[in-house]
């Protein structure tokens, strides 16, 4: 039974269960809610139910079965992460991997929190995704070890002296718009399984070209020596595209 209301003039504890066979016995006896509360207030003090709740209950007494016990409340099933949704969000993640709450949801008409709740505490899926600057084949990463090795044995015999003379660069492309974030083509994993791959797309019609070269020490290229080696490297770019694609030096 719900909670238990004590009294504070007799010392005595009247449950829910009493206080509805008192207000029975009242409403056989003739009286109504107003004199029936006034009763309780006698006996319960300030933990008298409210009359609100006196006149709720006279009325369900006067019209409705003798049992003053409560009814069973059919509460929320428990169906929200069983087998049968489970089975179904197994069904759409084998189907396509970045699929969203939203689609699943969609698609199994389970609501949209019994589709998260699935996903990660049954199923314990995060979503990932690692972008990477190119998917190198076999012998390209062969031969990236290769470098690396002879790298670290120079370093091991030259130390410092080797770091100052290496001189590195990168450039990118940054693009006027992107049709797809990261996020979006993420992909639910099991905990322990590794990223996707994903080659990051060049996408959009307009775009600016940023480059940056520098050592140990940080950027070493004035302006004069930056367009020199952007001039040069025009130049390999229109004789790559004269020979047809090749690579030149």
């Amino acid at each position: 039974m719900a909670g238990i209301i004590e009294s504070s003039s007799a010392h005595q504890n009247f449950s829910r269960y009493d206080i509805r066979v008192i207000i029975k016995f009242s409403v056989i006896l003739g009286k109504d809610a107003s004199c029936v509360h006034k009763d309780l207030v006698t006996v319960l003090g300030e933990n008298v139910p409210s009359i609100q709740t006196v006149r709720k209950w006279v009325k369900a007494v006067s019209e409705g079965p003798d049992d003053m016990e409560d009814e069973p409340r059919p509460g929320r099933l428990v169906t929200a992460c069983g087998d049968a949704n489970i089975s179904k969000v197994l069904v759409s993640l084998s189907d396509d991997r970045r699929t969203t709450c939203e689609e699943i949801y969609t698609e199994t008409s389970m609501s949209r929190t019994s589709v998260f709740r699935v996903l990660t505490n049954k199923l314990k899926k995060k979503k990932f995704s690692k972008w990477v600057p190119h998917l190198l084949t076999d012998e390209q990463k062969e031969s990236r070890v290769i470098f690396s090795r002879n790298f670290l044995r120079r370093f091991q015999t030259e130390q410092n002296d080797f770091l100052g003379r290496i001189i590195t660069g990168d450039e990118t492309y940054v693009y006027s718009w992107d049709p797809e974030t990261k996020r979006q083509s993420a992909e639910w994993r099991d905990f322990d399984e590794p990223r996707p791959e994903k080659v990051r797309s060049k996408q959009g019609a307009l775009k600016v070209i940023h480059m940056i070269f520098f050592d140990m020490n940080g950027v070493n290229l004035d302006k004069c020596s930056y367009v020199t080696a952007f001039k040069d490297w025009l130049q390999r770019i229109e004789k790559c595209a004269n020979n047809a694609g090749c690579y030149v030096e």
